[in-house]
């Protein structure tokens, strides 16, 4: 039993170590000033696109949904 422990914590610690490797790819500063053109319908059934946000200095978009 004490085998099995042992050998489920190793893999745990080493499937951990591997998740957290350096990624390639990183965002650069001016890929975070922007946001991505899209349109989509409010609750009200009216058209929205990334154009309500244009005057702002600072948006926060918070994105849920129930399925």
């Amino acid at each position: 039993m004490k085998k099995i422990i042992i050998l489920m914590l190793i893999l745990t610690m080493g499937i951990s170590i591997v998740g957290c490797g350096k990624k390639d790819s990183q965002a650069s500063l001016s890929d975070l000033k922007s946001i991505p053109e899209f349109t989509s319908k409010d609750m009200n059934d009216q058209d929205i696109s990334n154009q309500i946000f244009e005057d702002k200095k600072l948006t926060l978009i918070n994105i849920w949904a129930t399925g």
